[in-house]
């Protein structure tokens, strides 16, 4: 049995206790956090281990795996910190808030040869893996013709005001896109391929007094087969919606829409219900339902029991074209070849 712990009690770290405590071989043996407040709210809840610095944690030998759920700036350092220490490492987004820094991890990481887990949870989404399945086999459908990606999501003020990182370019890496859609174009991403080129714009429409960062983002992405993808994600709706994923085809609509999948055909009356996702899970259902999957599958790798996560290497992708979209971005809607 491996014994976890958390690093960050705040929003996420929560799900991940929670899902830790619902699978059999893995145990939450301590939550790490500056918070004491956020420390004795998970020790009311879990017989658990306190500590209140990291590099203390790093030095119990106890600790197999570190979950890092910390404000983004932190994620990079804390990761290579635990991989030195020698511990595996469960790895909230964003793995990075730039190229640089993401290029340091990865040499981390193949130096010291520990595992590191994304939480690229939505992959796991049921009604989503069916729509990837039907894409690639599914003859019927006819050509693929393009994809659309659509966050409609809620972030006011007082979210922002609830921590001092939020909001900044230095310590949240950016807005709508590296925090609450870099799921949604992780999803776009493996709908589509990697494109050879794109184009994105960015704004602040209604935070401009309370944020540096983004609160709406748009790109188009042009890929070799001669097909385009759009992409549009606001932190400016009335309340938060499940992620919008729709890919045309020449006979029929896929469209994955309030965590169901549909299929349109020409004719409008047409739609079907393909499948749902299960959100009885923890955490939000417009966070995704997978964190206790992608959990699960880590701890059975480490223990030999499936030959399967998702790797560093999963995220590299998403991770980079985020990346180059705010650099387009930050140009005035520079077109990047990728």
């Amino acid at each position: 049995m491996k014994n976890a712990c958390i690093v960050g009690f705040g929003a996420i770290g929560p799900v991940h206790a929670k899902a830790i405590c619902e699978l059999d071989d893995i145990n939450l043996y301590a939550v790490c956090d500056i918070d004491e407040k956020k420390l004795d709210i998970a020790s009311q809840k879990y017989d658990i281990v306190k500590y209140t610095d990291f590099d203390v944690a790093l030095k119990d030998d106890n600790i197999d795996v570190i979950h890092i759920c910390t404000p983004h700036y932190l994620h990079v350092k804390m990761t290579i910190d635990a991989i030195k220490a020698g511990k595996d490492v469960v790895l909230e987004k964003p793995v990075a808030l730039n190229n640089k820094d993401l290029e340091l991890l990865i040499k981390a990481y193949n130096e010291y040869g520990k595992k590191v887990c994304v939480m690229f949870q939505n992959r796991y989404n049921a009604a989503f893996k069916k729509m990837l399945e039907m894409k690639k086999s599914d003859k019927s459908l006819g050509k693929f013709l393009g994809a659309f990606a659509n966050m409609r999501w809620q972030r006011d003020e007082k979210y922002y005001a609830q921590d001092d990182w939020r909001g900044k370019w230095n310590t949240e890496g950016g807005g709508v896109l590296i925090n609450q859609s870099v799921h949604l174009l992780d999803m776009l991403l493996l709908c589509t391929d990697t494109p050879k080129s794109l184009t994105a714009t960015m704004s602040t429409k209604l935070l401009k007094n309370a944020i540096e960062v983004e609160d709406n983002f748009d790109a188009i992405f042009e890929f070799e087969d001669d097909y385009r993808a759009a992409f549009y994600v606001t932190n400016n709706y009335a309340y938060s919606v499940p992620f919008f994923v729709e890919l045309n085809f020449e006979n029929a609509t896929l469209r994955y829409a309030d965590n169901v999948l549909y299929k349109f055909t020409k004719n409008p009356a047409d739609c079907s219900v393909i499948c749902a996702d299960n959100t009885n899970s923890p955490g939000k259902a417009v966070w995704g339902t997978g964190h206790k999957m992608v959990i699960d599958d880590f701890y059975k790798y480490l223990e030999g029991k499936n030959n399967s996560y998702l790797t560093l290497e999963d995220a590299y992708l998403t991770t980079n074209i985020m990346h180059k979209m705010y650099k387009s971005a930050k140009n005035n809607g520079e077109k990047i070849n990728v």
